[in-house]
């Protein structure tokens, strides 16, 4: 959902005005150093693409959709066999859900090449890999981007992919006055930016109870 970034900030400052029994936020005006304004502004985007990174899987939208990437196959001769992977898109931030036509539920919580779980992916027991019901996806970096590695198809020709969503980064947008966020997330978004704001004043204590609040909202444990 698309948010204005002036908004954001208008809730940002009534969330420090809140919390903050020390006024040394408050009195952020002198000449030399950057205003409130400014240090608000600097963190959103941040703070955005880090609450986005770690909330739970239930608190993200549908996202954007790239199930129309073209698909390579590890047997070329027999597309739809085996594994495959596909190039993500260059404002890839998190995978929502990828699913294979030939699989029995999506993957919402892909792994990385340094899990235990990605070695086992091309052990030569086939029992071992994934497989279309219990499916394995994997999110590896490459010389020319990041890509999307599935692990495995058994349908033959005609498999495809029947859903594959994701959350793109945030970055700032109609000409640099709005900014897409989870609309779960807002809440989230506007004390992360507080604490990253507090936490650079050397504010620790208030710091820590934004944080704390933060992750509440993202219902973190």
């Amino acid at each position: 959902m698309l948010y204005l970034i002036d908004d954001l900030k208008r809730d940002v400052r009534i969330t420090l005005d809140e919390n903050d029994t020390s006024g040394v936020l408050a009195g952020l005006g002198d000449p030399d150093t950057l205003t409130l304004e400014e240090i608000i502004d600097s963190k959103i985007i941040d703070a955005a693409r880090t609450v986005t990174s770690v909330a739970p899987n239930v608190m993200l939208e549908s996202g954007r959709s790239f199930a129309n990437a073209p698909i390579t196959w590890s047997e070329v001769q027999n597309p739809g066999y085996g594994m495959g992977y596909l190039k993500l898109p260059a404002d890839f931030l998190r995978l929502v859900v990828f699913r294979m036509s030939d699989w029995d539920y999506g993957v919402t919580m892909p792994i990385r090449e340094g899990d235990a779980l990605y070695g086992r992916q091309f052990s030569r027991f086939p029992g071992i890999r994934g497989n279309p019901q219990r499916p394995v996806v994997a999110l590896v970096n490459r010389q020319d981007g990041l890509y999307l590695e599935f692990f495995t198809c058994n349908s033959g020709q005609g498999v495809h992919i029947r859903h594959a969503q994701y959350i793109a980064q945030p970055t700032r947008i109609n000409q640099g006055t709005q900014i897409e966020i989870c609309e779960k997330l807002r809440p989230a978004v506007v004390y992360y930016t507080a604490y990253m704001v507090a936490l650079s004043q050397g504010e620790t204590a208030l710091a820590q109870t934004l944080q704390a609040t933060a992750k509440e909202l993202m219902q973190m444990p």
